[in-house]
């Protein structure tokens, strides 16, 4: 597997290729589900086009170390080609951003010309969800935030 090292405000950060990992799930399917923490999102692939679906935090990072999010979906054959990074949180919303964040910087690189598309389904409760911060982020990167499901075309 590879992983190289570029310098990020003075700090030293591993970067992975994706194209190495293999996915849990990949093909035509009609759906791609990622599940976790009483959350759900669903990935409708109306177009049939191929997928592939990574369990990032556990699969393509085992054990301790960088934050990171739950699950990678990414669309190879739309136009443009597309990368969900996809949370699935209790209720904390910062934790997700950085989370999200951070797997795309580690991540990214090795989907160049790959459109990153962000995205944060939590359980209940939330009481940041209208937080300044969760605010600049979604408005910034045209995030979805969803409380406990969220289903897309994908």
């Amino acid at each position: 597997l590879s992983a190289w090292f570029s310098l990020c405000r003075g700090r030293q950060i591993m970067r992975y290729n994706i194209n190495d990992y293999q996915p849990f799930r990949e093909g035509r399917h009609t759906v791609f589900t990622s599940p976790e923490n009483g959350c759900k999102h669903i990935g409708k692939n109306v177009n049939k086009q191929y997928i592939r679906h990574f369990k990032v935090d556990g699969e393509v990072f085992n054990g301790p170390g960088e934050e990171r999010c739950d699950f990678l979906l990414i669309n190879d054959e739309s136009t443009p080609k597309t990368s969900y990074y996809i949370e699935l949180k209790g209720s904390d919303l910062p934790k997700a951003i950085r989370q999200i964040e951070n797997t795309i910087k580690l991540l990214s690189p090795s989907l160049p010309g790959y459109v990153v598309l962000r995205r944060i389904v939590y359980h209940t409760g939330s009481h940041n969800v209208h937080a300044s911060e969760v605010l600049r982020w979604k408005a910034k990167y045209k995030a979805v935030v969803k409380e406990r499901e969220y289903s897309e075309n994908i």
